[in-house]
């Protein structure tokens, strides 16, 4: 179906009221069985979670460093990051 004049194909493919037209059981059932979610429209699985879920991120999580920009630019060792070597005779490490 041509277009008339200069529209933007956004709202042609996304019009602004696409899912007001349909009653909230036809779109609720659609969500279930196709996934069938509005743009940008969030997810909810309804999961029984012992956290809370807006507060606590899953995955790994390295431990926050202080003053890391200054620790980076500092060419020595930071006194704390690795043991001190000691220098002995092969015999007494033997």
């Amino acid at each position: 179906m041509p277009s008339t004049g200069l529209e933007n194909a956004k709202d042609i493919l996304y019009p602004e009221r696409g899912g007001e037209n349909e009653p909230s059981e036809i779109s609720s059932l659609y969500r279930k069985t196709h996934g069938n979610f509005a743009p940008g429209e969030q997810k909810k699985r309804d999961y029984e979670w012992n956290i809370d879920p807006n507060q606590h991120r899953f995955g790994y999580a390295e431990k926050k460093v202080l003053n890391g920009a200054s620790l980076a630019l500092h060419s020595e060792r930071p006194e704390d990051s690795f043991p001190k070597t000691v220098i002995v005779k092969k015999t007494v490490e033997d």
